[in-house]
Order: C-alpha cells, then sequence, then structure tokens
C-alpha cells in the first residue's frame, strides 16, 4: 500500500512539472506576416537551449500555419525560453525588419523557403501535399531562430 502511495505521489508530481514546462505564451507579431485565422495546420517544434547560468533546458515552439499563404496565423513559444532570454511577446513586433518585414512580398530568404515548401508540398490541382506544414513552421523557425537573443536548437 505504501509503494501505490508513493507512486501515486511521484505520478502526479511528474504530471504537475511535465505541465508547468508547457505553459505557452503568445508572442505578437508584426501585422504584414499575420494571416486570418481559417483552415491551417498546429505545429509544435522541440528545442533545447541554455538559459543564464549555463543550464541546458528544453523548451517548445507551436506554429499555427495556414494552409494558404506565407504568413503565421500565431506562434507561441514555452515560457521557460522567454524567461531564459529576457524575450517579450513584442519582440518579433519590434524585429520585425529582421525578421523579414517583406515575407509577404517576396525577395528574402524567408519568402524563398516558404514559396519552396508551396511548390513541393502542392498537388498539381493545387491540393496540400501533408508535410507542408511542417515544411512551413521550419522555415518560420529558422528565420526566428537567426534572431532571438537566447540560442535554440531544434530537436528532431
Amino acid at each position: 500500500m505504501k509503494k501505490l502511495v508513493v507512486s501515486l505521489i511521484a505520478f502526479v508530481m511528474i504530471g504537475f512539472a511535465a505541465t508547468a514546462q508547457t505553459k505557452f505564451v503568445k508572442m505578437e507579431l508584426p501585422r504584414s506576416i499575420q494571416s486570418p485565422a481559417g483552415l491551417s495546420e498546429t505545429i509544435v517544434k522541440d528545442v533545447s537551449f541554455k538559459d543564464k547560468s549555463g543550464m541546458q533546458l528544453r523548451g517548445q515552439l507551436r506554429f499555427v500555419i495556414p494552409d494558404k499563404g506565407n504568413g503565421l496565423i500565431s506562434l507561441e513559444f514555452t515560457e521557460n525560453i522567454l524567461l531564459a532570454g529576457g524575450i517579450k511577446t513584442d519582440f518579433f513586433v519590434i524585429k520585425a525588419a529582421a525578421l523579414g518585414e517583406t515575407a509577404s512580398t517576396g525577395g528574402n530568404p524567408l519568402t524563398n523557403c516558404i514559396n519552396e515548401c508551396n511548390e513541393r508540398y502542392t498537388n498539381p490541382d493545387g491540393t496540400k501535399i501533408p508535410g507542408r506544414g511542417w515544411c512551413k513552421a521550419g522555415c518560420w523557425g529558422d528565420a526566428a531562430l537567426r534572431i532571438l537573443p537566447v540560442v535554440l536548437t531544434l530537436l528532431r
């Protein structure tokens, strides 16, 4: 009986720790890259990073990618990434030019990457091929990782 109680307590504590680690915070996005809500795909990418003390931590990025268009419906980070990097929710609005303010007009690596995803993962009849959301999330993730004040490493 004692082992059962200890096991249950441990299980509950692990559950609370996992929930605390995955608290997502919605990032504000520049208007030029926002897409309206509609048909979309939600992609969660695992990342690792070091905090200010050098401790290796894990977090997640959550992208809501529209089925059509090159923008984002939303982008969220786990709270621990924001705390470790001193990142505020308006970071991408402030750094819009660095992120690719002209993402929807072409002529930059982010737009080229997203256009390549659209070409690679779209059937000749215009229907979506599975994997397009993951591909676009990779483009947005690469763009975000280049300008963040904390070094994040995407985990496979």
